[in-house]
């Protein structure tokens, strides 16, 4: 039977920091079909945390992914999330654990993981189990977003083909508050929103808007947040009248394009990049997250860290 990613990961990352039951992986990851209208839905299910799934699902996403894409009765796959958001990412207490950092207490120093830990899990699971699924996948691809799509649910959006959103939908990566702006696929970054647009969500570390990234061509569409299951189905039946074989050969020749526009170096620079960010040297007095976390709970820590900036620069707040 081959093992997964995550039981493979079990001797890097420390195991005992994270969520590896297979059932509660499934269980946060939904995989629903509708063979009439030629759709799958890949539905994100962990409402209680704003959908922040186990780092270990994101493996079961890039699985379904490729489910569907075997599939001959799906031409489409929706990502969609339960409860008031798209998806804040990785559940954020497992960070620092799933690159090896161990459950230390207070006033003991953490001991910084070799660089092997930091970079299996980036490459095999986010990278190559997720990431390059969704960017490589060869079925249409759409993200309908409501609320947060952050972290990794940020990831998945970067990678699809369209995204639908409603006015409250916001969009970044909560690694550049945390580690820096360098973590990060820059092709894909540069690609979906520019150069200029992307420094600044970079630099800042702020989120970018449903509306901003409709202007700036990130975003296909934003609709009142009622009406967004009415507008992804009307994507889903336009696209359900192309050609299967049609559809796939056009996936394969946008993918000739990307490479040559430098795909390839993106993904590999993501995984080396944050490998390289995990393992920042922090001045006294600049921001270390996973201290904060150990000492003030993971809560307060993104509380204080949002108060100490203007509003439009926060990645919390109320959620429409």
């Amino acid at each position: 039977m081959k093992k997964s990613e995550y039981e493979l990961l079990a001797s890097q990352w420390d195991a005992e920091g994270m969520a590896i039951d297979e059932k509660a992986i499934e269980n946060s990851v939904l995989y629903e079909k509708d063979a009439e209208k030629s759709v799958a839905y890949i539905i994100f299910n962990v409402p209680e945390k704003l959908n922040g799934i186990p780092v270990a699902a994101f493996e079961r996403v890039g699985d379904l992914i490729r489910e569907a894409e075997m599939d001959d009765d799906v031409k489409t796959i929706v990502f969609k999330g339960n409860g008031d958001c798209f998806g804040s990412g990785a559940d954020a207490a497992e960070l620092g654990y799933y690159i090896g950092y161990g459950k230390n207490k207070k006033g003991e120093r953490a001991g910084r993981p070799a660089q092997r830990q930091r970079i299996l899990p980036d490459r095999n699971l986010l990278s190559e189990s997720l990431g390059n699924r969704v960017t490589n996948c060869l079925k249409a691809t759409i993200c309908q977003v409501h609320g947060y799509c952050y972290g990794g649910h940020m990831k998945i959006a970067l990678g699809a083909d369209m995204i639908v959103a409603s006015p409250d939908a916001q969009f970044t990566h909560p690694a550049f508050r945390y580690l820096g702006s360098a973590p990060q696929d820059m092709y894909l970054w540069i690609e979906n929103l520019g150069l200029k647009k992307m420094k600044e969500i970079m630099l800042t570390m702020r989120p970018l808007t449903a509306e901003e990234g409709e202007r700036i061509g990130f975003v296909n569409q934003v609709v009142p947040r009622e009406e967004l299951d009415a507008a992804v189905d009307e994507y889903v039946t336009a696209i359900s009248f192309m050609p299967l074989d049609g559809l796939m050969i056009g996936k394969s020749m946008m993918r000739i394009a990307m490479e040559a526009r430098g795909k390839g170096v993106g993904e590999v620079g993501n995984w080396i990049g944050h490998a390289w960010a995990t393992n920042l040297s922090l001045a006294e007095g600049e921001y270390n997250f996973v201290k904060e976390r150990r000492d003030k709970g993971l809560a307060q820590a993104l509380r204080d860290r949002d108060a100490a900036v203007a509003p439009r620069f926060r990645l919390g707040g109320k959620l429409g």
